[in-house]
């Protein structure tokens, strides 16, 4: 038995659906329901980048206290809250050595993929040859896809789902495999990676071409009643949720670009596949931001709320909420409250954040050009009236982009709020998952088992998929007798080329069509270049007799 295979069959993952579908263990990799059988047409996985536990106590805190009369409802709770069910472990391994404190590249590669791989890698494995998605998967089965972020759409984690390169860095690689990989829905930012690019080409153009309508608004977004839509509301990022312009022509909200991915993703009969990520709480954790954080757990607390109302009303659906790894290590209460801690109110840690209207990132657009303001604005926009001259100093030396990281600390040290890091941490995470029937995942399972239970639903060995679509393609040529030779005569878009009697094959990386003998033939897959070496699928290598 595989160490995978081993890992499965120890998976407690027993799930009565509505009474004809459950998934048990398997040696095989993943307990997986019988297409005929199963009544499950979609998945939603909900992803909250970097979000620690804690930040979901301190949000459900946030939202309980009233700062007018000063009391706290515990009655309050988060949709998360009703799906809590069980343990994410986040672990890298590589080579025998194992690492506790993963990045967003290869965790978005495990659970998209259920295969660890690299760090800095996108949906390709420690030798760099790309794995199937769950996107893919869905694919291959007829159902819709779709993506959903708040940073730019090229990020680690939506990459990871929809993408292969062993960079996450290449945004432009990225971008140009996600336009082509006929993904239905996509919304998030990253417009400036789609035009003006090194290569010349034009991602805008290509997808309008493609029969997408492309959207920049809120108001344009909710306009869209059918069809394959990009909404690019950023040419970077989307702001924190506490920051973003309400109007109707502004950037929508995560909820709302989930419930309309949802409404359109739902009109395919076959069903979907749907990722979203709250983006931006992994980069306030970064910051020691307590109100980024704040404003984007709630926010994205909002969407899992549309997902789950969704999966409440149909009954045909599973969602799976949880992070890629724990970040900056929040504490609520610090070093200052090590002997105060059992007799502190809880208004002592929350009031100082509800004085706050702005993340730091907001805060930082409304200082004017020398900072001379800086008093007057932390006062209005972050509720500090008492900086000191060393803090006044910080917030005029702060670089450009960077005033979340300034005055986060700020206002954590008037909360009693304790932070242990600037990077990520190695804590297991929590799996929140709802299934039909109110039924739940639980238990302590690996980031890449929640690959291999999504794809299980539907019947799909990811293994066997990867298989069908990332074939080495000049080894695959060469053994049928053909000649392969890289046509880099454009730097920027790079080719190979396929000749055997009368037939010659024209392969673009990054594209999902394939040019024989000059006539164009679309395909479900891109194809994959990876440093020189490109991978096809089957249908491709079948060009060739």
């Amino acid at each position: 038995m595989t160490k995978k295979a081993s890992r499965f069959a120890a998976l407690a993952l027993t799930v009565a659906m509505l009474g004809t579908l459950t998934l048990q263990s398997a040696a095989v990799g993943v307990s997986k329901a019988k297409e005929e059988n199963s009544k499950i047409k979609n998945v939603i996985v909900l992803i909250p980048d970097g979000m620690s536990v804690d930040d979901v106590t301190l949000a459900r805190w946030y939202k309980s206290y009233d700062a007018v009369s000063g009391t706290v409802d515990t009655s309050v709770s988060l949709a998360l809250d009703k799906m809590a069910s069980g343990l994410v472990r986040t672990y890298w391994e590589k080579a025998g050595v194992t690492g506790a404190i993963t990045d967003s590249a290869p965790a978005a590669t495990a659970m998209a993929t259920g295969v660890k791989s690299n760090d800095k890698y996108i949906g390709v494995t420690y030798d760099q040859k790309p794995l199937a998605t769950v996107l893919e998967a869905a694919k291959s089965t007829g159902r819709a896809t779709g993506l959903v972020a708040t940073s730019n759409i090229q990020h680690a984690t939506p990459a990871g789902y929809s993408s292969h390169y062993p960079d996450r860095s290449k945004y432009e690689i990225l971008a140009e495999q996600q336009v082509y990989n006929d993904i239905d829905v996509v919304y998030g930012a990253g417009s400036k990676y789609l035009a003006g690019r090194a290569d010349n080409e034009n991602m805008i153009n290509t997808l309008k071409l493609n029969g997408y309508e492309y959207v920049t608004t809120r108001d344009q977004m909710e306009a869209v009643t059918s069809g394959k839509v990009w909404g690019m509301f950023a040419a970077s990022d989307m702001a924190y949720e506490m920051d973003r312009d309400e109007t109707a022509a502004a950037q929508p909200s995560l909820a709302e670009m989930t419930d309309s991915a949802i409404r359109l993703l739902s009109q395919d009969e076959d069903g979907f596949f749907l990722m979203v990520e709250g983006s931006k709480i992994d980069w306030a954790a970064h910051a020691n931001d307590p109100i980024g954080v704040i404003s984007d757990v709630l926010a994205f607390d909002d969407a899992v709320s549309v997902a789950l109302d969704y999966a409440k009303a149909h009954q045909d659906t599973i969602v799976i909420a949880m992070t890629d790894h724990g970040n900056g290590g929040l504490t609520i209460g610090n070093a200052d409250t090590s002997s105060t801690y059992s007799s502190d109110n809880l208004i002592k840690f929350i009031a100082p954040l509800k004085k706050a209207t702005l993340t730091g990132e907001g805060v930082e657009k409304m200082l004017n050009a020398d900072r001379s303001n800086a008093e007057e604005v932390m006062s209005t926009y972050y509720g500090i009236s008492d900086l000191s001259d060393d803090e006044i100093a910080a917030i005029k030396a702060a670089p450009a982009g960077s005033m979340n990281y300034v005055v986060g600390p700020m206002i954590s040290k008037r909360a009693y709020l304790g932070w242990t890091t600037t990077g990520h941490t190695g804590e297991d995470v929590v799996l929140f998952t709802y299934l039909p029937g109110d039924e739940r995942i639980t238990g302590t399972i690996d980031n890449t088992d929640v690959a291999d239970i999504c794809a299980g639903v539907w019947g799909v060995d990811l293994e066997a998929l990867t298989d069908e679509l990332y074939i080495n393609a000049s080894a695959a040529f060469e053994a049928k007798g053909a000649t392969v030779t890289a046509d880099n005569s454009n730097e920027s878009n790079p080719k190979l080329v396929v000749t055997k009697g009368s037939t010659t094959l024209i392969i673009p990386e990054s594209k999902n069509y394939v040019y024989v003998n000059g006539s164009q033939f679309l395909f479900d897959s891109v194809t994959v270049n990876v440093k020189g070496v490109f991978y096809v699928s089957r249908e491709v290598v079948s060009l060739i007799a």
